[in-house]
C-alpha cells in the first residue's frame, strides 16, 4: 500500500504537467500585454461587454480600418514558445467570435495558422455573410463548410487539435465549432517547411467603406481540449448585444 501510494505521489505530478495551460490570450489583465506587439489603432479596445468568460474581451471596430494591398488587417498574433509548432508537437488551440452584426459580402479570416518568413498559411477558418468553412493549405483541402452557422449576436467558439509535422502520415488535425466537432482526425501535412507556425485572429477582410465590428475573448493554448473549451453558456447568455 505504501508502495502504491509513493507510485502516485509520482506520477500525479507527471499527468497533471500534460493537461496545461501554456498560454492565455483573454484579455483577463484588462489590457492587450498578454499579446507580443498587439495591433496598435483605436480601433482596438478592451471592453468588458460582451465577454465569453472572465471579465474582459477586446473589440475591434474597422472601416478602412488598416489598408494592406486591399486588405483591412487588424490581426492579434501568437508566436507559441518553443517547442509550440516543431515536428512532432501536440497542440490544442482555441478562441471565441462575437459578431454584432452578419459579415459583409466577401472573405474574412476568422483565425488561421501561418509560416513565419516565408508567410504562407497553414490552415483556415475564413467567413461570408453567415456561411464559414475550415481548410487546410499543404496541400489545400476544404475540410468543412457551415452553411448559416456563423449567426451574430451570440458567441461562436472555435478549437483546433494540431500535431505538427511536415509529413503527411504523421501531421493531423480536428477541429470543433461550438462544441460540435466538425472536422474528425484527418491525416495531412500541417508544417510547409522549417519556418515555425504562429496564430492569428482577428478583423482580415477586403479594404470596404462598410464599418464591422468583432469581439474576441477566451483565446487559449493548451495540451488538452477541456482546456481550450471555455464554460457553457448559460441560456439567457447564449444571445446577447452589446451595449
Amino acid at each position: 500500500m505504501q508502495k502504491a501510494l509513493v507510485t502516485a505521489v509520482v506520477l500525479l505530478p507527471f499527468s497533471a504537467a500534460f493537461a496545461d495551460v501554456i498560454w492565455r490570450g483573454d484579455f483577463e489583465t484588462g489590457t492587450l500585454e498578454q499579446w507580443s506587439g498587439p495591433p496598435k489603432s483605436e480601433a482596438v479596445r478592451v471592453v468588458t461587454d460582451p465577454v465569453r468568460a472572465g471579465k474582459f474581451a477586446v473589440r475591434i471596430d474597422g472601416t478602412n480600418a488598416a489598408p494592406r494591398n486591399g486588405y483591412d488587417r487588424i490581426e492579434f498574433q501568437h508566436q507559441p514558445k518553443p517547442p509550440g509548432t516543431a515536428e512532432g508537437t501536440e497542440r490544442y488551440f482555441g478562441w471565441s467570435i462575437f459578431l454584432p452584426a452578419k459579415l459583409v459580402p466577401g472573405e474574412h479570416a476568422l483565425g488561421f495558422f501561418e509560416t513565419r518568413n516565408s508567410w504562407r498559411q497553414l490552415m483556415s477558418f475564413e467567413a461570408d455573410g453567415e456561411d464559414i468553412k475550415f481548410s487546410t493549405r499543404v496541400p489545400y483541402a476544404l475540410r468543412w463548410t457551415g452553411r448559416g452557422r456563423l449567426t451574430p449576436g451570440r458567441w461562436h467558439d472555435f478549437a483546433v487539435h494540431v500535431l505538427w509535422s511536415r509529413d503527411p502520415e504523421k501531421g493531423f488535425i480536428e477541429v470543433w465549432f461550438d462544441g460540435e466537432k466538425v472536422v474528425p482526425l484527418a491525416k495531412t501535412a500541417t508544417l510547409r517547411d522549417e519556418n515555425v507556425a504562429f496564430f492569428q485572429v482577428g478583423l482580415f477582410r477586403k479594404t470596404s467603406e462598410i464599418p464591422e465590428s468583432i469581439i474576441i475573448d477566451h483565446v487559449i493554448e493548451a495540451t488538452t481540449l477541456a482546456e481550450v473549451t471555455p464554460p457553457p453558456l448559460a441560456p439567457a447568455a447564449a444571445k446577447q448585444m452589446p451595449k
